[in-house]
């Protein structure tokens, strides 16, 4: 897992899985493995959830994820790799598709698996993969051709994920219910994109044109980086988390202008929306950062009420949020759990009731 996470063994991994797939003969488990992970299911149920359940700090485990470790990990990987980049096991949503919005404003559909070009515009490319990944490709020089500085949008739907490489080889994952907006052309002596929602940034380095990502509130000046950005709308602060390289970040909101925020690996700056204070510390849980393009929903003491915020973007529902009891969880829960498994980790663990009427959920303690 550690090395399919990784930019320079994702094409390997994802060639293997694709010949694995096209194997005839299906793989099943012979009658001592069942065995083996009906036991095992068994004693993570009894030694952990009832004693887990006395406690006020919740803890989720995964306990299938345990069970059957190797099954599972096997199974996040074709889920990830064959469905666009992640779909959640959702509760029949109409049309949970990402977008790409041209220039003129056409909206396209990306279907996360056909081999398809997309747009043909000004002397490039735009080109999804047979693993739902977008390309953004600079054709051939043409003699009379002036580029122009025209942005694309892609959106994601929730319960989707979408990678984007763009023209200079810098890649972003969008998480679900976000959108970034790029350009065809990078504009002279910097790169420039907008973001909305939250993304990972995988970017190349070039001393003479600095890489830029905008959001409503925030500048953030890239200077060949490894980086996550969230900032959904809907939520009271923004996250900027750095891992590799050196970034700067800059509040937009307020009087101007602001300082720059100078970023080392393992720190991130806080924004909080409300008050407009910028805060400046070491990352605490790198994991839960990045537990979405992980795959897994990652929680340490987390409020039952950011949970569901998760959840409703993942499984396109609606939470009543009068509803909530006041509890706090820890622990992992895999992202391409059907939503009533998911949520039957969370009643067990609190033992708690929840009721889900259409796509709205109510609790009872």
């Amino acid at each position: 897992m550690h090395y399919m996470r990784q930019k320079e063994y994702a094409k390997l991994f994802k060639e293997l899985i694709l010949e694995d797939l096209q194997l005839e003969e299906e793989v099943e488990l012979d009658d001592h493995a069942k065995i083996a992970i009906q036991q095992l299911d068994e004693y993570f149920d009894r030694e952990y959830f009832y004693q887990n359940q006395k406690k006020n700090k919740r803890k989720l485990f995964a306990w299938i994820s345990i069970a059957a470790a190797a099954s599972i990990i096997c199974a996040i990987s074709v889920l990830w790799y064959t469905r666009g980049g992640q779909e959640s096991g959702g509760i029949g949503i109409a049309d949970n598709r990402s977008t790409l919005i041209t220039s003129n404003g056409k909206e396209i559909k990306l279907d996360g698996t056909s081999n398809v070009e997309l747009l043909r515009e000004n002397g490039t490319v735009i080109l999804q993969d047979s693993l739902g990944d977008i390309h953004v490709k600079v054709l051939d020089s043409q003699p009379n051709l002036k580029p122009q500085i025209i942005y694309q949008t892609i959106r994601t739907a929730k319960g989707r994920q979408s990678r984007i490489y763009l023209t200079d080889g810098s890649a972003v994952v969008l998480n679900s219910d976000s959108q970034l907006k790029f350009p065809l052309f990078y504009a002279e002596g910097q790169r420039e994109v907008e973001l909305q929602g939250e993304g990972f940034f995988d970017i190349v380095t070039n001393k003479h044109k600095p890489f830029i990502v905008k959001t409503h509130d925030q500048r953030i000046k890239v200077y060949g980086t490894k980086f996550n950005v969230n900032n959904y709308e809907n939520e009271q602060i923004t996250k900027t988390t750095l891992f590799h390289g050196k970034v700067s970040v800059q509040n937009l909101i307020g009087s101007s202008p602001q300082k720059e925020y100078i970023l080392k690996p393992g720190e991130q700056i806080v924004l909080d929306k409300k008050s407009k204070a910028l805060k400046q510390d070491k990352t605490e849980n790198e994991e839960q950062v990045l537990g979405w393009k992980n795959g897994v929903f990652v929680y340490d003491n987390a409020t039952l009420k950011e949970i569901m915020k998760d959840f409703s973007r993942w499984y396109n529902i609606d939470v009543d949020l009068e509803t909530l009891p006041a509890l706090t969880f820890s622990g992992t829960i895999p992202r391409n759990y059907e939503l009533d498994k998911a949520l039957s980790v969370i009643a067990r663990t609190a033992n708690i009731k929840i009721n889900r009427t259409g796509t709205t959920l109510k609790f009872e303690k």
